[in-house]
């Protein structure tokens, strides 16, 4: 049984990234018809072209998160994490249509660093007169962050979306790092705090947080073993208090 799933597996990493021009064109096709977060999530959710990008997502979380951006579209994006890449989509779709998405994820070939192949396929997430940026480094070290810093060009973050360590330091390293980049009006979320065998340790990190921030939670079931998104407002003067969100668990 290894045996064929090793060879299926190598079958995938020969075919994949020759599909990924294919792949592009009807991506941009399709996703001009899109309607709506429900619409757009469902679209990410499915396979195009033999490729998947699907969101490491809980979907009700992921569309009442989003949903609640698009009422103030963000026009800079850092996404620390990017995997398989559907957050980073869903990300520049909710985007405004000038923004300056940028996906931070470790270099190719390190822990779960995504292959080479996948940077074409993500830089054509792109939409309108959108910039994508790829960076591929490590998000705890201080000249990464500068690297953020530069292509930004002086403008603020407006959504920091740390979904990289999930270790209580690592977590915490990308929030110290990279919150100053944020705007005081701009917002900061985090994905899995809701403990879990992959959460690691950011549920224990959010929980001191929310403590100090305006904090949202999108969480279908605190059982759920995993994933939840929080959300909190940059600007530390205001008042700490929670808001939860109530979203219907989706398979």
């Amino acid at each position: 049984m290894k045996i064929f799933k090793g060879i299926e597996q190598g079958i995938k990493e020969w075919y994949q990234p020759l599909m990924v021009p294919l792949a592009n064109r009807v991506l941009h096709a399709a996703a001009t018809n899109l309607v709506g977060v429900e619409d757009t999530v469902e679209f990410a959710f499915r396979r195009h072209c033999g490729i998947r990008f699907m969101p490491t997502q809980v979907r009700s979380e992921i569309t009442q998160f989003l949903g609640l951006l698009s009422q103030r579209p963000p026009a800079t994006v850092l996404e620390i994490g990017t995997y398989k890449g559907g957050t980073f989509f869903l990300f520049a779709r909710v985007a405004t249509a000038d923004a300056l998405v940028v996906s931070l994820d470790l270099p190719c070939g390190q822990n779960d660093g995504y292959p080479a192949w996948r940077e074409r396929l993500y830089r054509g997430f792109a939409r309108d007169r959108q910039r994508l940026e790829i960076v591929r480094d490590n998000s705890h070290d201080p000249r990464t962050m500068e690297k953020i810093r530069q292509l930004l060009d002086g403008r603020p973050l407006e959504l920091l979306f740390i979904d990289g360590d999930h270790s209580y330091q690592g977590v915490r390293a990308d929030f110290e790092l990279y919150s100053p980049l944020v705007s005081p009006e701009g917002v900061i979320a985090f994905h899995d705090i809701v403990p879990g065998p992959s959460s690691g340790g950011v549920p224990q990190f959010w929980q001191e947080l929310k403590q100090t921030r305006l904090a949202t939670e999108f969480v279908a079931d605190w059982k759920q073993g995993g994933f939840g998104i929080g959300m909190i407002q940059n600007d530390a003067r205001t008042p700490a208090r929670v808001s939860h969100f109530s979203v219907t668990l989706t398979c």
